[in-house]
């Protein structure tokens, strides 16, 4: 079964606590506002009385009321951060919200029940003519409230002193603001007492009366502008009751700039219509004259005028000019080879050759099909050839150039690539570099001669480990070039254990008990790579005296930083990056006896130990500690980060499986009989649990889950009364198993098999990155390397033996192991 579904589950509890709002309730007031006027506006405002800042309020516009309806009723809700004691304010204004106030009543309301509470308030004020404008009095701006007629007085400022103001500076008001204000407008121009209403108006360009109009019940004639002064005028008509300046009666002068015209002059040969009959120099006797634009003496015939005299300048009286924008091409004139029919006798540059053929490429044979025809030779062109170029835009080829091989007629005699079509390399033919690796000749790339383009022959090597180097021992596959390259293959072999990737020929040496560099003496971290470092069981102060059952990294960490160690009573210590020292928590999560620790992405630990309690440790306070279902010793935790969550799954000796989401209370997902040792897994759908039968004979045991609804029995071998204690999977095909009676077993995606053990031992712990980096530990405290296929040399041997219980590492540049009597093991450790 998939543990993720288990979060709708873990997740449920969660309780709210009500605001003080919810509590309270709603509360609101009710506002009925009545008046005894004719209001413009009502504003009701409500706000809280402690803090006046806080208020809410509404306008209504009244002004259209009739008497019987000068009420307005509001209801507003006491918002959530008021007090109860509001202070409910209405006022009313003159004839709209923005006039003055004229009426106010303030109330105070205590709001000490839910529901709504109703104020009345009362609005009063006088307007005894009811024309809706209070008193001055009583705050408004009615100057007579006795007539409903009159609200307040319009003054105009009369700055001619004729008795009328303008309407440009009006004043309205009670009482006249000074002297220069007067109670009649209409003034048109009020710097003027010659205009003012009532005035006789004159024959002076002015509105005396004011009426709108200037000199307006006048007699009016018409008059025309004289601009040249010869007495006859023209343009708009003007009216005027008097004759303007430089204007005269009549207006049919055709051209008021010219006083040589007018109706009524005799013509003259002057290219003017003088008597302004429709026509210039109408009725003289006249010529033909044409266009000489270039003052050559010739004329151009299509261009020509009638006149009764010869134009001052640009006509002649000859028409033969062929060409009449450039005075070098006239009928007197000699040809040139220039384009130009220069002596007009239609034909252009007779007697002059002139053909030339493009050379584009520059190699002095030009192109048959592109002629021009010029009488200089244009840049590009060459004189025409007995042989034309074939290929114009290669300078290379050309007639009696010398033939490539290159798919081209490069002496263009028609045949391409002629000395290489015959002989036993000619192209076409076939070839071969190796046994399976075929082609043909083509030409080659100095294009001289042919090549074979059969595509090269590769070797590969096995790589079984994935490092990028094959087996030093391997045969050969070979393979053309253009086919794809083998899976798990290299094209060298100088890797002198292809089972583990950190090791391969030319590689870095590390300080990891490996010969990385596959050097010819099997060197193991020569180099002083260590710096004097090695296998090290640390004396910290924090560590003696205390027995450790498991330790713990950061997989998410390169360095696998933090290192968590726990045990029996209640002890926990962290050593948080390389060389510190470690950090004491004994006690933080209680006195129980630490059986298994899993360390999260952020460094945090969980912990699973005796009578089944469980603990979430962040590193500074133990956030989370409770028991599992059942109180059985819990012996195993592993977890999982997916979709963001932290899942983690714990195993007891009661044979239950228990999931646990990141601050929620564990579940019982699985009850088997089984005593659960170890739980691991590659994710959360896909686990190993091992342990020992609970009824005779007692033999080990494994369990899977994947994605069902409960775990599922997997065949083990193993001798009776024995038990597994450890397990690690290394991908969904790969995993081992160890335990009691030199048992050790390894899953192969299919089934379990036994591994021969290096020898007899009780084996505790196993840890497994890769396939050539299984560690294990035993009871007497070696420390030995499974490489996939053999046993590495004892990587750790104590002076006396002395049991290990677990062991765990990210990468073998740091291996961590530990036991009873304070036995932290380190490898590498500086001494």
């Amino acid at each position: 079964m998939r543990l993720l579904g288990l979060g709708a589950t873990l997740m449920l509890c969660a309780c709210t606590v009500p605001s003080l709002e919810e509590l309270l309730g709603d509360r609101s007031v009710k506002v009925e506002a009545a008046f005894n006027f004719k209001a413009g506006c009502i504003v009701v405002e409500v706000r809280d009385k402690d803090a006046p800042a806080k208020s809410e309020r509404v306008s209504f516009d009244v002004l259209a009321r009739a008497a019987s309806e000068r009420r307005v009723d509001t209801v507003i809700r006491r918002h959530d951060d008021w007090g109860l004691s509001l202070e409910v304010i209405a006022t009313a204004h003159e004839q709209s919200c923005s006039g003055p106030e004229v009426a106010r009543d303030t109330r105070t309301v205590a709001l000490d029940a839910e529901g709504v509470k109703t104020v009345a308030v009362a609005l009063s004020a006088v307007d005894a003519d009811g024309d809706g404008f209070m008193p001055t009095s009583g705050g408004g701006t009615d100057c007579a409230d006795n007539d409903a007629t009159v609200s307040q007085h319009t003054f105009y400022r009369d700055a001619d002193g004729d008795g009328y103001g303008g309407a440009d500076d009006m004043v309205r008001g009670c009482t006249v603001p000074s002297t220069q204000y007067v109670l009649r407008g209409g003034d048109c121009n009020d710097a003027s007492t010659e205009q003012a209403p009532g005035r006789s108006e004159l024959c002076d360009g002015l509105d005396n009366d004011c009426a709108g109009g200037i000199d307006d019940g006048l007699t009016q004639f018409s008059f025309y502008k004289d601009g040249d002064g010869d007495g006859v005028g023209a343009g708009s008509v003007m009216m005027g009751c008097a004759i303007p300046a430089n204007h005269v009666a009549s207006g049919n002068d055709c051209n008021d700039t010219d006083i040589q015209i007018k109706p009524g002059l005799p013509e003259t040969c002057d290219d003017k219509d003088n008597d302004c009959a429709g026509g210039v120099d109408n009725g003289l006797p006249v010529a033909t004259y044409y266009r000489d634009a270039d003052a050559d003496g010739f004329g151009k015939a299509s261009d020509s005028l009638q006149k009764c005299r010869m134009p001052a300048t640009g006509y002649v009286t000859d028409s033969t000019d062929c060409d009449d924008t450039a005075s070098a091409v006239n009928p007197n004139a000699t040809e040139v080879c220039n384009d130009i029919d220069d002596n007009c006798r239609v034909g252009t540059d007779e007697g002059f050759n002139k053909s030339w053929y493009r050379d584009e490429d520059g190699d002095s044979y030009g192109r048959q099909d592109q002629l021009v025809t010029n009488c200089t030779r244009p840049t590009g062109y060459v004189a025409p050839t007995a042989i034309f170029d074939c290929n114009d835009g290669d300078s290379a080829v050309k007639p009696g150039a010398l033939e490539l091989c290159n798919e081209i007629d490069d002496n263009c005699d028609n045949s391409v690539d002629e000395p290489f079509t015959t002989g036993m390399t000619r192209k076409g033919a076939a070839c071969s570099t190796g046994p399976s690796c075929t082609g043909i000749y083509v030409c080659n790339a100095a294009k001289d001669n042919t090549t074979c383009n059969a595509p090269a022959s590769i070797n590969y090597y096995p790589d079984a480990d994935g490092d990028g180097d094959g087996a030093n021992a391997a045969a050969a596959s070979v393979f053309c070039s253009d086919q794809p390259a083998p899976p798990n293959a290299s094209t060298v072999k100088t890797d002198c254990d292809d089972a583990d990737k950190y090791n391969k020929g030319n590689g870095t040496e590390v300080c990891d008990q490996r010969n990385n560099n596959c050097d010819p003496g099997s060197l193991v971290d020569e180099g002083n790579v260590c710096a004097g470092a090695g296998w090290k069981e640390l004396t910290d102060t924090v560590l003696g005296g205390r027995n450790w059952n498991t330790v713990a990294i950061n997989k998410d960490s390169p360095t696998g930083y933090p290192v968590w160690i726990a045990g029996a009573n209640g002890a926990l210590a962290r050593r948080a990056s390389a060389g510190d020292p470690f950090t004491s928590f004994d006690g933080a999560c209680g006195t129980t006896t630490w059986n298994s620790a899993w360390v999260n992405i952020d460094g945090s630990v969980f912990l699973a130990g005796s009578g089944g309690w469980v603990a979430w440790h962040d590193g500074t306070t133990c956030v989370q500690q409770q028991p599992l279902e059942g109180g059985s010793n819990a012996t195993g935790i592993i977890g999982f980060r997916e979709e963001m969550l932290t899942i983690l799954v714990v195993v007891d000796e009661g044979g239950r499986m228990h999931g646990w989401f990141l601050g929620n209370v564990p579940t019982v997902l699985d009850d088997n009989l089984p005593l659960y040792r170890d739980v691991h897994g590659f994710d959360s759908s896909r686990l190993f649990i091992v342990g020992q039968e609970a009824v005779s004979p007692n033999k080990p045991i494994i369990e899977t889950l994947t994605d069902g609804p409960g775990t599922s029995p997997m065949t083990a071998q193993g001798s009776n009364n024995s038990s597994l204690r450890s397990v690690w999977m290394v991908s969904p095909a790969l995993a081992y198993a160890v335990g009691d009676a030199s048992y050790i077993t390894r899953w192969t995606g299919t089934t379990w098999l036994t591994v021969t053990p290096p020898a007899a031992a009780e084996f505790t712990s196993v840890c497994a990155p890769d396939r050539s980096s299984v560690y294990v530990t035993d009871a007497a405290g070696v420390i030995r390397r499974y490489t996939g296929n053999q046993w590495a040399p004892a990587l750790y041997t104590p002076g006396s033996a002395a049991p290990l219980k677990d062991i765990a590492l990210v990468s073998p540049t740091s291996i961590w192991a530990v036991g009873p009597n304070g036995r932290v093991l380190h490898f590498p450790e500086l001494p």
